[in-house]
C-alpha cells in the first residue's frame, strides 16, 4: 500500500512526533510511507525509518508568487479583521489549489496514493476544499464547537462534510461527535484511531544519556510537554508546592519543554519559594531518558485528545499521576491505573502524587500497564487503517 502522512511542520512538538511515528509504523509494516510537510522551517523531527520519502509542499509559498494569489492573501486578511479567526478558512481557497497541484505532480512521479492522512485540525484545514475520498483527517483534542461564534456551524460543516474522520480517543470521538450533532454534519466515516507507539525505540532511546549541562543530580518528579495554558503546569507546580507541605514531598520538580507560559511558570515558582527545588530544561528532542530516569511522570492537563505522554511514561517503566480531564486520559488510565487519576485541584493531584511514589505495584497493575500499552502499539494502529480505510 502506498500511504502518504501530511502534517503542518517538522517543528518540536507531540502532534508533530505522531505524525512522523505513523510514517515510521507505515514504513515498518513495509508499506510505502511518505511524509508531506507544509512549513519549510527548521526540521526539529524527522522520520527514524530510512525508506520514509520526505516532500515539502510549500503551499503559501507557491500561493504568494502568484500575483493573484497575493492579492487573495490581502483580502483574507481583510475578512479576518471583521471575522476572527477565519484567515486560515478562507486562504485555503488558494492553498487546495496549490495541494493539488503538487499532489497530482508527485503521484504522477511515484504513482497514486491508496490512503492519506492528515495529521491536525491545523493541517487539513489548509486545504479543505479538496476532497478526495482517500483523505482522513485526524482530529487530535477535544473540540470548541463554537471555535468561530456565529461562522462555527459553516467553518465546521466545510471542515467535516462527507470526510473520513479518526478520532485518537474515545474522549475525542465523543467530543467530535457532539460537535457533529450541534452542527448538523454528516460525515463519511467517523471512527476511534488512536496514535502509534514504537515501544522498541522508546526504549532505546531512554537508555541514551541525558546532555551533562542539563543532567539533574537529584531523584525528580517530572512534568513534560508545551507550556502553554492548556497543559496546566501551573497546578503541577501548586500541587507539588502542597506535596512538600502537606506530605514531607523530596524529589525536585524538573519541566521539560517551551512555550509561551514559561516566565509566568518562572514566577509562580519564584512566588512559591521553590526557586531551589524547581527545574526547566528546556524542549528535548529526546525526551525518553527524562521519563525513565524520573520517579514519577504527572500530567496536569486541562484537556487531552489522547495523552500520549502518559503512554510513554508506562513504556519507560515510570510511574504514573494524571488529571481526569476530558478526552483519551480515561482510554489509557484504566483497572487500577484509574486509581492515580486526580481532581483538577492541587490538593487532590498532591495525594495522587504522593500515594504512586509510595504505591508497591501489584500484577493487576502490572497487568493493566501491558494492556494499556497494548492498545497503543504500531502495528495494531496501522492495521485499523488498512482494514478501515483500504477496500
Amino acid at each position: 500500500m502506498k500511504v502518504a502522512v501530511v502534517v503542518s511542520c517538522l517543528k518540536l512538538g507531540g502532534m508533530e512526533r505522531v505524525a512522523v511515528n505513523l510514517a515510521d509504523a507505515f514504513a515498518q509494516s513495509g508499506h510505502d510511507s511518505h511524509l508531506i510537510y507544509f512549513k519549510n522551517r527548521q526540521k526539529q523531527i524527522l522520520p527514524r525509518n530510512e525508506t520514509v520519502k520526505l516532500h515539502l509542499f510549500d503551499l503559501k509559498k507557491w500561493v504568494l508568487l502568484t500575483g493573484i494569489g497575493s492579492l487573495w492573501f490581502l483580502i483574507c486578511k481583510l475578512i479576518n479583521i471583521f471575522f476572527r479567526k477565519t484567515f486560515p478558512h478562507f486562504f485555503a481557497y488558494a492553498q487546495a489549489i496549490a495541494f493539488r497541484y503538487k499532489l497530482r505532480k508527485l503521484e504522477k512521479k511515484n504513482g497514486c496514493f491508496d490512503l492519506i492522512v492528515f495529521r491536525g485540525q491545523g493541517t487539513f484545514g489548509q486545504i479543505w476544499p479538496f476532497k478526495d475520498n482517500r483523505f482522513v483527517f485526524v482530529c487530535e483534542s477535544v473540540q470548541n464547537k463554537h471555535l468561530y461564534a456565529g461562522l462555527s456551524r459553516w467553518v465546521f460543516s466545510s471542515l467535516f462534510e462527507n470526510r473520513n474522520v479518526a478520532c485518537v480517543s474515545n474522549g475525542a470521538k465523543d467530543s467530535f461527535l457532539d460537535l457533529t450533532k450541534e452542527h448538523k454534519i454528516d460525515c463519511r466515516t467517523v471512527l476511534q484511531i488512536s496514535n502509534p507507539n514504537d515501544y522498541q525505540m522508546i526504549r532505546k532511546d531512554a537508555l541514551q544519556p541525558i546532555n551533562i549541562d542539563l543532567l539533574h543530580p537529584n531523584p525528580y518528579i517530572l512534568g513534560l510537554g508545551r507550556l502553554i495554558p492548556l497543559k496546566n503546569f501551573t497546578l503541577l507546580i501548586q500541587a507539588y508546592h502542597y506535596a512538600r507541605l502537606h506530605f514531607g514531598l523530596e524529589q525536585d520538580l524538573v519541566i521539560v519543554g517551551e512555550g509561551k507560559d514559561r516566565e509566568h511558570l518562572e514566577k509562580k515558582v519564584s512566588e512559591l519559594g521553590l526557586h531551589q527545588n524547581v527545574f526547566f530544561k528546556g524542549a528535548q528532542t529526546n525526551p525518553f531518558p527524562w521519563y525513565k530516569q524520573a520517579d514519577l511522570f504527572v500530567l496536569s492537563s486541562k484537556s487531552e485528545g489522547l495523552g500520549m505522554v502518559l503512554i510513554e511514561a508506562l513504556a519507560c517503566g515510570t510511574r504514573v499521576v494524571s488529571t481526569d480531564c476530558p478526552g483519551g486520559v480515561r482510554d489509557i488510565m484504566q483497572g487500577e491505573l484509574s486509581r492515580f487519576l486526580a481532581e483538577q485541584d492541587e490538593s487532590s493531584l498532591a495525594k495522587k502524587i504522593q500515594l504512586s511514589l509510595n504505591h508497591t505495584p501489584s500484577e493487576e497493575l502490572n497487568n493493566d500497564i501491558n494492556k494499556a500499552l497494548i492498545r497503543f502499539d504500531q502495528d495494531f494502529i496501522v492495521e485499523q487503517y488498512v482494514q478501515e480505510f483500504i477496500q
